[in-house]
């Protein structure tokens, strides 16, 4: 009833104004609409050519004028466009709202108007908007136009907005072959297809699926937009990644989430392609080690020991039905020697150490990394319940510093760090630094005739697994195997074990303890891990005690237990400590400061000399030799005091043996 009353309505007015032409249009909410404002049948004046418009109401509100031809004018959603060789001018109206619907006129500023009512046009298949992905190279993009049965005998349209708003592409009505670059086949039923063909990047964008209708007059036709689709092409990138001779490279792809169960591959050059067969697992051709990551739709490659013949340009590339999206990666090898081989570094199990990294300061956009290696040699990256242990410091240009905190047996291994650069589709990492990272116990001392205990501890997924304790690192031809956990029944003097596999704890005791048993110790696990434990036995022996007058000298003579070592005299608590923090001088610095040492090999000695003697030089210290980092000590007592003359005495001597961490 009430679509009656406005037809009424509408017949009335056109009637009343005479002259004035009215044409209704049809419009879909949310799609878009194209009509003409015809000059009706008037003989065609220069005055025709004055300036276009097209206003709301009779008031003229919402309006959009031109004094051009050949050339679209804009208003927001609205634009206009005046041919000026045709009898009419033509109006574009984008993403239509219930809002749009009404009376309108046009015309222009001299001679003619007439009205145009934007009718709502009913359909379950109006409005339709949605996003399309193609790529670059790809064969065919097919986009697929829904539109209601009454429209089945319509001439169906297919439009693409460019610079101007719109641009016919294809048409129903026009000739067509399958060859050509755009193709429309109408299924005359509720659909038609139109299927772009060699995407290239200029064909991403905004189209249109349309219907041509007539008009309220018969010289007049429109055309309502009933869907819209917006067309993003994306393609091979290319990304320059920089890596060097000897060192490692990783290399992550990133693909859309829709393609993360396609096959993934890499090519080097113009070489066969190598698909990765398998998900979620590294696999390897060579020296190219590949992952497709499912869950992330990304695949990662890792090159080692990279050569001058490794310097190519790969692609890296995700495979499609008649299509392959692929990032072109040209990989220089530089040849550098200024990055240091691999390095040892050792800590002790609760403790932290520090690791140090260097990369080319010439790298633009850098972000520190560190990965390590896994049982197949490939570096990963550290997990994310780990990461938190691991902290990132500024150096030097060029150098940066890692930090691992509370070390574990379960850092045990090898590390590389180097430089990380960030591209939209990749992500790599030239590696520059390798580090051998050995968790070790704090020592264990033990008194000569007494019982120790060396505690290994494993982790939870080796406790049915037999453990080992070696003196020497265990699987080495050197390695003197001293007892393993299934041993526990073997009647072996001296050594009992026992394998507490609740508390993943492997204990073995030492019991009537000698000099000979000091040393290095290895807790094993097959070769998961080798776990370093050092032994230091005190014996029954000397000590020296000597006093001494402030401002005065003192003379500590230490005898050589061995010969052809290196000998030092440090200062501090515990042997260990003292190696470690406290060498005053030592064979290879034979002054420093107020300390000197010299040699008496005829006598078997070498002393220590310290001048202008402070009160603070009191304290303990140890004379220490040194022989294939095995280190034998004389604890020596310096007591400094007020007083007239110094003097020294020997009192008793205690000697310990101590074995230099590796």
């Amino acid at each position: 009833m009430k679509a009656a009353i406005i037809l009424f309505i509408f017949i009335t007015l056109c009637l009343i104004s005479g002259q004035v032409l009215c044409v209704r249009v049809f419009g879909c909410t949310g799609g878009s609409l194209m009509f003409e404002c015809m000059i009706s049948n008037q003989r065609k004046t220069d005055d025709q050519h004055k300036g276009k418009y097209f206003c709301r109401d009779r008031g003229c509100k919402m309006a959009i004028s031109t004094d051009v031809q050949r050339r679209w004018v804009y208003n927001g959603r609205f634009a206009l466009y005046d041919d000026e060789n045709s009898r009419f001018f033509t109006v574009f109206i984008r993403n239509l709202s219930r809002e749009d619907y009404g009376e309108y006129t046009c015309g222009n500023n001299q001679t003619w108007s007439h009205i145009v009512t934007l009718v709502e046009s009913k359909g379950s298949r109006c409005g339709k908007s949605v996003i399309r992905d193609g790529y670059l190279g790809q064969k065919t993009i097919t986009f697929r136009c829904e539109y209601d049965e009454k429209f089945k005998t319509h001439t169906k349209v297919f439009y693409r907005l460019n610079e101007d708003p719109v641009h016919v592409l294809k048409s129903s009505r026009s000739s067509q072959s399958s060859e050509e670059k755009f193709s429309l086949s109408d299924s005359h039923n509720d659909h038609f297809t139109v299927t772009i063909r060699d995407i290239s990047a200029a064909d991403g964008g905004v189209y249109l699926c349309g219907v041509e209708r007539d008009g309220s007059h018969q010289s007049s036709t429109h055309i309502t937009f009933i869907k819209e689709i917006q067309l993003n092409v994306s393609g091979q990138t290319s990304v320059q990644v920089q890596a060097y001779f000897s060192k490692s490279v990783f290399i992550t792809c990133k693909f859309p989430q829709k393609f993360k169960g396609n096959k993934k591959f890499i090519q080097k050059d113009s070489s066969q392609k190598i698909f990765v067969e398998e998900q979620n697992q590294w696999v390897h051709h060579d020296k190219v080690h590949m992952y497709d990551d499912s869950s992330e739709g990304r695949l990662k490659v890792f090159i080692s020991d990279l050569t001058a013949a490794d310097e190519a340009t790969y692609r890296c590339g995700v495979n499609i039905p008649d299509h392959d999206l692929f990032t072109e990666i040209k990989l220089t090898v530089n040849q550098v020697d200024h990055f240091p081989a691999l390095s040892k570094a050792f800590a002790i199990i609760g403790e932290s150490v520090k690791l140090t990294c260097s990369f080319p300061e010439k790298h633009d956009e850098t972000f520190t990394h560190i990965c390590k290696e896994n049982k197949e040699k490939i570096c990963e990256s550290i997990s994310s319940s780990e990461k938190k242990r691991f902290e990132f410091s500024a150096g030097p240009a060029g150098v940066f510093t890692v930090s691992i905190s509370n070390v574990s047996v379960r850092d045990a291994g090898v590390y590389w760090c180097g430089a990380e650069t960030r591209d939209t589709h990749l992500t790599s990492v030239s590696l520059t630094n390798q580090h051998q990272l050995t968790p070790t116990m704090p020592p264990v001392v033990g008194r000569e005739g007494d019982s120790s205990e060396i505690k290994c501890r494993y982790d939870e997924n080796h406790s049915t697994e037999i453990k080992h304790l070696c003196k020497g690192k265990c699987f080495t031809k050197d390695a003197q195997n001293i007892i393993q956990s299934d041993e526990a029944h073997v009647n072996k003097t001296k050594i009992s074990v026992k394998d507490e596999t609740e508390l993943n704890l492997f204990t073995v005791t030492l019991s009537d303890l000698t000099a000979e048993d000091a040393g290095i110790y290895w807790c094993a696990v097959k070769e998961a891990f080798n776990l370093p434990i050092e032994l230091m036995i005190v014996l029954k022996d000397a000590l020296f005690t000597h006093e001494a007058s402030v401002g005065g000298s003192v003379s500590i003579s230490c005898k050589n237990v061995r010969t052809q070592t290196q000998r030092l005299f440090c200062r501090g608590d515990q042997p260990n400590i003292c190696v470690r923090d406290g060498v005053r001088v030592s064979s290879n610095t034979r002054t420093n400061g107020r300390f000197s040492l010299t040699d008496e090999t005829s006598a078997g000695v070498f002393t220590v000399n310290i001048s202008n003697l402070t009160e603070e030089d009191s304290g303990k210290y140890w004379c220490a030799e040194e022989t294939s980092g095995s280190f034998v000590f004389t604890e020596v007592h310096l007591h400094v005091t007020q007083g007239k003359t110094s003097f020294s005495t020997m009192v008793t001597t205690k000697t310990q043996t101590y074995q230099k961490t590796f």
